[in-house]
């Protein structure tokens, strides 16, 4: 497992693909699952700073990478304000609606206990 952490700064976008590059760099994957993957976590950063911290600069996000020979997945946190009211809305916005679309599996914790929001998304490669 990797992790990276950055400010809640749409600057940082750029450091979050190149560290999702580093992490698949030994994989066997195409390059459309990587744009996939790529269009994933920029979604997912991006309405942690926009969602999250409501472009608060001095947030911090932390994404996490997993990968194996068949699947990587991407786990992305901010300890912003959550989903409101704590779940999820009952109509996705682009965003979820991505993650259904392109991911293998995704989970969302709307609300952590710490605070702030938890987005995860994985995609089977290889196959």
């Amino acid at each position: 497992m990797a992790t990276l952490t950055v400010p809640s700064q749409p600057a940082y976008l750029i450091v979050c693909r190149q560290a999702l590059i580093g992490a698949v760099a030994d994989l066997v994957i195409t390059d459309d699952q990587l744009d996939d993957l790529k269009l994933l976590l920029s979604e997912a950063c991006s309405n942690a700073i926009v969602h999250g911290y409501d472009n608060d600069p001095d947030g911090v996000i932390e994404i996490e990478f997993r990968t194996s020979p068949y699947e990587i997945e991407v786990a992305v946190s901010d300890n912003g304000r959550g989903f409101p009211g704590g779940r999820l809305p009952d109509q996705p916005g682009f965003g979820l609606s991505l993650l259904h679309e392109l991911s293998t599996r995704h989970s969302i914790d709307p609300q952590r206990p710490e605070g702030g929001a938890r987005v995860s998304f994985a995609r089977s490669i290889n196959r």
